[in-house]
């Protein structure tokens, strides 16, 4: 399976497109007329329709750079460790599933260092060549990937990877698609 994240630029909505169906929505808050247990800060929650009526998951709060996920019925499917909000070199994601498995996601696998490097004096050029003419420059990023992996398994299988242009793949036996689509939207969720 494979997520596309895109954004709504409209309304501030966001939006996940998995390949061969239907687009999932993704809203502030919590689902309408469906109470969150107690001492859960509502963050965001994932659903079928604009509306917000079915839901798939909800996303709160669960302390500080913590984001658990839960289905519609508040069962845990899993908590999500966000990276500290100052910019390290390679950032650290990680997944608690609820049978104890941590997948860890360090941006920059080392395929993708490599490729990096290599791609570093053209983009020096390219660079060079902005700075030469009055073109505005795109937010400019490394191209890396991120690959989420079982704690010390450095060569094992992926359960979850982000390639460079924010797709995310997800082995069907892996992970569960809606602990996915959380991670997805919490990487970029602003606000």
């Amino acid at each position: 399976m494979t997520l596309t994240f895109a954004r709504d630029l409209d309304s501030k909505r966001y939006l996940l497109r998995p390949r061969g169906s239907d687009p999932l929505h993704v809203r502030r808050g919590a689902p309408d007329g469906r109470p969150l247990p107690e001492g859960c800060k509502p963050r965001f929650v994932i659903a079928a329709d604009a509306g917000g009526a079915s839901p798939l998951a909800v996303v709160v709060r669960k302390g500080d750079r913590r984001l658990a996920v839960l289905t519609p019925d508040h069962e845990l499917v899993a908590e999500l460790g966000l990276p500290p909000r100052k910019k390290r070199w390679r950032r650290l994601y990680e997944i608690h599933l609820p049978d104890g498995t941590v997948l860890h996601g360090r941006e920059g696998t080392v395929p993708s260092l490599l490729l990096c490097l290599l791609l570093l004096p053209l983009a020096l050029l390219y660079l060079v060549g902005l700075a030469m003419s009055d073109m505005p420059a795109a937010d400019f990023s490394a191209p890396l990937r991120t690959a989420w992996k079982r704690q010390g398994a450095v060569f094992g299988r992926v359960a979850m990877t982000e390639s460079v242009r924010g797709r995310f793949r997800v082995r069907g036996d892996g992970l569960d698609h809606r602990v996915a689509y959380a991670q997805a939207v919490a990487k970029y969720w602003k606000g």
